[in-house]
């Protein structure tokens, strides 16, 4: 990034946060619904317990894919649709007025199918992750998990922003994504390495809840609150860098 692009940069993320931050309840409400989705799934794939089921890690589309039920699989379904549907709202919000939904079917479709592509990966990755875990030691697999994470995630980091923002198709969104992780790649990391270390942190401290549900329901709501905070803010940068490339003209419009 070129130093003389940094303060307008920052000043750019400064503005976006004061204006859009009420967003954040938008961003909570993705939140609960990433969390309570596998947990439904994994609970109607084999009933167990809710720390169990925190601890699991498991994904609606490993559940659907392992569980072979039809309920499975309409939770899988319903999941991924409602979550494709409120992240376009939630992204056309923080470009613009208040929105619920995305603004046509393509987008939507477009979200919908990337949403789908994310998820698989996420579940590719914790299935590889779980089959390493008993063989290497556990500073191996953490620094494998994140060199793993970054080189597979950074041709999704900024795509769902391509999709709202620059009305491009998934392939293309890929792409611009791949090209703004390279112009901006400090920033990225950083924003990339935050994340894993707090979604680390946050399913540490999950598992290890125990007691009543009542402590451990407060133990949820913190999860969903500290992410879904956290999302937010890293929605704000990522999608500041991603239009601010676009006005420096690393990127092109479309």
């Amino acid at each position: 990034m070129q130093m003389n692009a940094r303060p307008a940069l920052i000043s750019r993320i400064g503005r976006l946060l004061r204006a859009k931050e009420s967003l954040v309840f938008y961003a909570v409400g993705l939140s609960a619904l990433d969390l309570a989705a596998p947990l439904a799934t994994g609970w109607l794939f084999r009933h167990r317990s809710l720390s169990s089921l925190l601890g699991a890690g498991n994904s609606v589309i490993g559940d659907a894919a392992a569980g072979r039920r039809l309920t499975v699989l309409a939770v899988a379904v319903a999941y991924l649709l409602v979550s494709a549907f409120f992240t376009a709202g939630y992204l056309r919000s923080l470009l613009g007025k208040l929105h619920w939904g995305p603004r046509d079917a393509r987008q939507f479709s477009r979200l919908l199918a990337l949403l789908v592509l994310a998820t698989a990966i996420s579940w590719g990755i914790a299935a590889a992750e779980h089959a390493a875990d008993g063989h290497v030691s556990d500073a191996v697999l953490l620094l494998s998990a994140f060199v793993g994470q970054t080189v597979v995630y950074v041709p999704l980091l900024y795509a769902e922003y391509a999709i709202v923002a620059s009305n491009v198709g998934v392939g293309r969104a890929l792409v611009r994504s791949v090209q703004t992780f390279v112009a901006n790649g400090f920033v990225s990391l950083l924003v990339l390495f935050g994340l894993f270390e707090i979604s680390l942190l946050l399913w540490q401290f999950l598992p290890g809840s125990s007691g009543d549900a009542l402590a451990l329901g407060s133990t949820v709501i913190i999860h969903v609150l500290v992410w879904g905070s956290v999302s937010f803010l890293s929605d704000v940068v990522l999608l500041s860098v991603y239009i601010d490339s676009i006005e420096r003209g690393t990127l092109p419009p479309n």
